[in-house]
């Protein structure tokens, strides 16, 4: 595939770079069909990537632009390229996308890798459309949701996705960690580590990857008032242990669990707080440092909070819409990793360390804006219809 990184011999990266850089990538989700009198697929774009990086409504971005589209027309002419049909297409599409400027150095080690669900709130009632929503509970006001599931990698301090999927009901879990791992050794690279979220946390996943030949850690729920789970929560210090799940039923399974006493600031104070923590092949055995590998070392959710300062907002219900903006996001933050690493590199003695603050995601969310901006000009006043009342 062909690479949109800059040529070794530049220096600089600019504004316009960063735009073509997204632009070509964005070029192969949108097809060349998008061609009017007042728009085109670079305008529906340009609209797109102004959203995202500005966290609002294609709307409110057409609307704050003089030269740009109206946001109906926008969307009239996402809602007829994004079929719901078409779905998995389009995540075929962003699939490849996200692949597209890994760095190459992620072939050279064996990697830790983390795994994680997002929800997006569903609120129609159309059985076609709610087809495609999964149940949850209750959050923003509805029980419905599109669901996507993200694997990622953080190399250097720079976290890189690099597999997506569409969750329909019918999906499993174990269907979904098949899915992704599927699309992981697709790519060729071997793991050290894996670490999931609490909704993998189930018999079937458990089960699938005890006999894996690298270690995985998995948050696991604290359940019940007195007994579950929580009956691990006692004492004054960490320890491992194995528990048995749904004891006395045909389900029952067993695991060793990392059950970890630490401590959080409320009001001043400090209260404990237990986390625990499935362990699967791991060789550690002090559980601190569990916690440390799990939160510090890998940045579990680093990847997400990204993600969702680069998400257009929305209230589509078409779920091929949604899903398309949530991958622009994902590009977006990819790009943003592919050229940190790229241009913001320090040598020190004994190799090299990437400068995190010299390309921060914010500045690269800004040279976003500002071309888009010097492009369609911001409206910076308005004219009344009839002189003022009280001039």
């Amino acid at each position: 595939m062909k690479r949109t990184l800059l040529s070794s011999n530049s220096v600089c990266l600019q504004s316009q770079d960063v735009h073509r850089m997204i632009s070509e990538q964005l070029s192969h989700l949108l097809s060349n069909d998008m061609e009017g009198y007042f728009c085109d697929r670079q305008i529906v774009s340009d609209m797109v990537v102004k959203a995202s990086v500005s966290g609002k409504a294609i709307e409110g971005t057409c609307n704050s632009l003089e030269n740009a589209p109206s946001g109906m027309t926008v969307r009239a002419y996402l809602n007829e390229e994004l079929s719901v049909t078409e779905l998995f297409e389009i995540e075929s599409q962003l699939r490849r996308q996200l692949r597209a400027d890994l760095p190459r150095r992620l072939w050279k080690r064996r990697l830790d890798l983390a795994m994680d669900f997002h929800d997006e709130p569903f609120y129609g009632k159309d059985p076609t459309l709610r087809a495609y929503a999964c149940r949850g509970e209750a959050h923003q006001g509805t029980t419905w949701f599109y669901r996507i599931a993200t694997v990622y990698v953080i190399h250097r301090h720079i976290p890189y996705t690099l597999g997506i999927v569409f969750l329909l009901p019918e999906y499993s879990v174990l269907d979904v960690l098949q899915a992704l791992l599927g699309q992981v050794k697709a790519l060729k690279l071997e793991i050290r580590g894996l670490y999931l979220d609490k909704g993998f946390c189930g018999r079937e996943v458990i089960t699938f990857l005890k006999d894996k030949p690298y270690e995985t850690l998995i948050a696991c729920p604290i359940r019940g008032k007195q007994a579950g789970t929580r009956s691990l929560c006692h004492g004054r210090r960490s320890y491992f242990t194995d528990y048995t799940f749904n004891p006395g039923k045909p389900e029952a399974y067993t695991a060793t669990l990392a059950v970890i006493r630490t401590y959080e600031k409320q009001d001043g104070k400090r209260h404990a707080v237990w986390l625990l923590y499935v362990l699967l092949n791991v060789k550690t055995r002090n559980p601190q440092a569990i916690r440390t590998r799990y939160r510090f070392r890998f940045g579990i959710e680093t990847g997400y909070r990204c993600m969702r300062q680069t998400h257009a907002m929305t209230t589509s219900r078409n779920p091929a819409l949604r899903f398309f903006l949530l991958g622009v996001a994902f590009l977006i933050t990819n790009l943003w990793s592919a050229l940190r690493w790229r241009f913001c590199q320090r040598p020190r003695q004994g190799g090299r360390i990437v400068e995190e603050t010299a390309y921060e995601l914010q500045r690269h969310c800004q040279f976003l804006n500002q071309f888009i901006n010097n492009r369609y000009i911001p409206i910076s006043c308005i004219y009344a219809q009839v002189a003022p009342l009280d001039p």
